[in-house]
């Protein structure tokens, strides 16, 4: 292992490009590599045979057979442990193939390094690795990065062998900085096939992602002050629980200033199970508050649906605070901080901890009484309207995710991807750990099972449970995904939420035309997903558990022996058929 204390290049003794790239890979002790083989892909997969054979370093090849699965995987590892992951597709067909994913992991602010061969430069034989092959004209793009550039932080093409370790350190510098996010590469096959003698290794602490900055301590006063004499303050929560620390820190100022707190989790950002959780939305809490703190929020409230009251005093607390690559984003803000959240707000609680009156903390307490007596009162109504539906004779998204809470324990890890029933989720199966709830941050279906065998990839002690749609299932590439999680030993179990429809596409249709002809007529154009696939069967065939669920009686016995096959070591598919809404 390179000595990463020291200052200097350490020159390393290799063969040819691909060890060259291998050699940058074990530099950043880079684990494991998700790749989807192509043509053009070779030359790193020879150099890892090479290296197995020799008994070298390499990164473990974990082989996706759809490109779904590989960036889904890399974004759940990502979510799970914060390092960068690597990612390896062919030429512009593998690359278009994950931009789905690509979208998913900018979004949700997944750092990666996504690498893809190139169509070969050369032609007539002047070079190892000329083009060979018809596919080798018709797979050149005029600019095959710019089919992903909306989507990456940084890209670039390696020119010479010799500058592979710089490419690469730079590649994995640029992911890793904040925000987070992809970046691509596109490696052609006659530079990695090329002939070297050795390659330099760069000490990584000299290229480290930059520090983080702290909010300004003029600003963060003036937040302190604002919210010490709110009469209804606020709390707005999207990605902040990136940093685990986070999340603690987010309670206590909850508990403070006695706001309640509305999260939207990519990451979970606040416990759902505290007194002071607002849920997802919470318009009348926006509606009603005098100050409002966002922290990390992309979208921190829908105009059309609930706007501030415009006498509201309104903090934003973001890493990235104008969203340099959202391109509309006009939200007010009279207190824009650009600061790390996990600096900023224990610093925020400190000043807070410090300027609070006995009689600010006497009216706090009897704000926090207010709100958690109706916080009582809804998870009571949620809960017996849950019970009182696990009596009918078809199965409801709420019956269904409240037998997941009970079947799991506090240390699971649940990625949703439910759609339309996510609000389900989050009032049935609360999470109050850091790092056991995941969303993907954006909106490209097919997620959670990839990112499931990635969180369980990084954390194989713990059990990971992915929740989908049937749709989204079906988008996932399932196949693909199962068939990796029996090879790699990384079993997860899917349930999937089977309504046997579109519904995202059926509610946005209701909203333009809600006297529509579709709903007069029963007639879902191009949603209905109806016969459903056989997905308990499509899981026995990837050699994975399967079960279709339709009795509500049935439910939760059904997720307890989803479960101990997971634990037993074996991927799970529970098909539960819901209400068709």
């Amino acid at each position: 292992m390179v000595d990463q204390s020291s200052k200097h290049e350490t020159t390393v003794p290799v063969g040819f490009g691909g060890e060259a790239f291998l050699e940058t890979l074990n530099n950043n002790n880079v684990e494991l590599v998700f790749i989807n083989s192509g043509t053009d892909t070779f030359p790193i997969q020879e150099a890892a045979a090479k290296y197995q054979a020799e008994g070298k370093r390499t990164p473990k090849f974990i082989l996706c057979p759809d490109e779904t699965t590989a960036v889904a995987a890399a974004h759940g590892y990502f979510n799970a442990t914060r390092k960068p992951q690597v990612v390896l597709v062919h030429v512009d067909a593998g690359t278009l193939q994950l931009s789905g994913g690509l979208h998913n992991a900018q979004r949700g602010r997944a750092g990666m390094v996504l690498c893809a061969g190139r169509a070969p430069m050369t032609f007539d034989g002047e070079l190892d690795g000329s083009r060979s092959s018809s596919i080798h004209w018709t797979q050149e793009q005029l600019d095959q990065a710019g089919s992903v550039r909306n989507f990456t932080k940084w890209d670039y093409e390696l020119r010479r062998n010799e500058n592979v370790h710089h490419v690469m350190q730079r590649a994995f510098q640029v992911a890793a900085s904040e925000p987070p996010g992809p970046v691509y590469l596109m490696l052609p096959r006659e530079t990695l096939m090329e002939k070297m003698e050795t390659t330099q290794n760069l000490p990584t602490k000299r290229y480290a992602p930059p520090t983080t900055p702290q909010a300004d301590a003029g600003q963060l006063k003036a937040a302190a002050e604002a919210l010490s004499q709110a009469e209804n303050p606020l709390i707005i929560a999207t990605q902040s629980g990136r940093n685990e620390s986070s999340v603690q820190a987010m309670t206590e100022l909850a508990e403070l200033v006695g706001a309640p707190v509305i999260s939207e989790s990519v990451h979970l950002n606040f416990p759902t199970d505290h007194p002071l959780w607002a849920g997802r939305a919470g318009n009348q809490y926006i509606e009603n508050a005098d100050v409002i703190l966002t922290v990390d929020s992309d979208v921190p409230y829908i105009p059309i649906n609930a706007k501030p009251n415009p006498d509201a005093q309104i903090i934003h607390i973001d890493i990235d605070p104008i969203k340099q690559s959202i391109p509309m984003w006009v939200f007010p803000t009279d207190n824009l901080m650009h600061a790390d959240s996990a600096k900023a707000i224990p610093a925020l609680n400190e000043m807070l901890t410090e300027m609070l009156s006995e009689a600010d903390r006497a009216r706090v307490e009897e704000r926090i009484e207010t709100i958690k007596d109706r916080h009582q009162r809804s998870r009571d109504e949620a809960i017996a309207l849950a019970q009182e539906h696990g009596k009918q004779g078809v199965i409801t998204p709420q019956w269904l995710s409240h037998c997941i809470s009970e079947a799991i324990d506090d240390d699971t890890v649940v990625l949703d991807e439910t759609v339309t029933n996510s609000g389900h989720v989050s009032t049935y199966i609360p999470r109050s750990k850091p790092g056991t709830m995941y969303r993907s941050g954006g909106s490209s279906l097919g997620w959670a099972t990839g990112g499931a065998l990635g969180v369980k990839m990084a954390e194989p002690d713990k059990t990971v449970v992915a929740l989908s749609g049937d749709g989204a299932f079906i988008y996932g590439a399932p196949t693909s995904t199962l068939w990796t999680a029996d090879v790699y030993d990384a079993p997860f179990l899917t349930v999937i939420y089977t309504n046997q429809i579109h519904n995202a596409p059926k509610a946005s249709l209701i909203g333009g035309y809600p006297d529509s002809y579709s709903a007069r007529t029963n007639n879902w154009v191009g949603m209905d997903l109806g016969p459903s696939v056989e997905f308990a069967m499509l899981a026995e065939s990837c050699r994975a558990y399967g079960e279709k669920v339709e009795d509500p009686s049935e439910v939760l016995p059904a997720l307890k022996r989803a479960l101990e096959r997971v634990r037993s070591g074996q991927a799970a598919v529970l098909d539960v058929r819901i209400e068709k809404p």
